[in-house]
């Protein structure tokens, strides 16, 4: 009973890991691919008995025809792309500022770990800075600071405003 428990968890963590690692070639070199990314080969890998002839032969015959320095027979996989996407679009992300060309790479860095921790950082310092002018205006004795200093600041009515 043991040993059927532990094959089944071995099961389950194989498959998770094959899920991550085609995910992982998905977003690396079908989903944006650059110009260093190599062809990606898919190869039917469900019928283990007929491994060599589905699997490895082609595998070595694609790996053959790059060591010769020819295209191979079989065709490398193609993510499907929109063809209304503009790869030549100018955009500039002022928060990490950034410059950056395509449609694609814009939402890549929009999702990117770099832009939410800048975004993160911004609402930050947004909330904090409210934060104190909100403790100034209750603060006792505020309306007598008020008429010492003048008016509000410029950067203070900015940031209300943007509330």
């Amino acid at each position: 009973k043991l040993q059927k428990v532990g094959i089944e968890a071995l099961k389950q963590v194989t498959k998770r890991y094959a899920r991550k690692q085609n995910r992982w070639v998905k977003n690396r070199f079908l989903s944006r691919p650059g110009p260093s990314v190599p062809p990606v080969y898919g190869l039917e890998v469900s019928d283990v008995s007929k491994w060599e002839e589905s699997v490895l032969e082609p595998a070595l015959e694609i790996v053959q025809s790059f060591i010769q320095g020819h295209r191979p027979a079989a065709t490398p996989v193609k993510m499907p792309s929109n063809e209304t996407e503009n790869k030549r679009s100018y955009h500039m992300c002022d928060l990490c500022d950034r410059i950056i060309i395509g449609d694609r790479e814009w939402a890549a860095h929009m999702k990117s770990k770099s832009h939410l921790y800048h975004l993160k950082k911004r609402r930050k310092l947004d909330t904090d800075a409210i934060a104190t002018i909100e403790s100034q205006s209750i603060s006792p004795g505020h309306d007598k600071e008020l008429k010492e200093k003048g008016p509000l600041r410029q950067n203070d009515e900015e940031l209300k405003s943007s509330i």
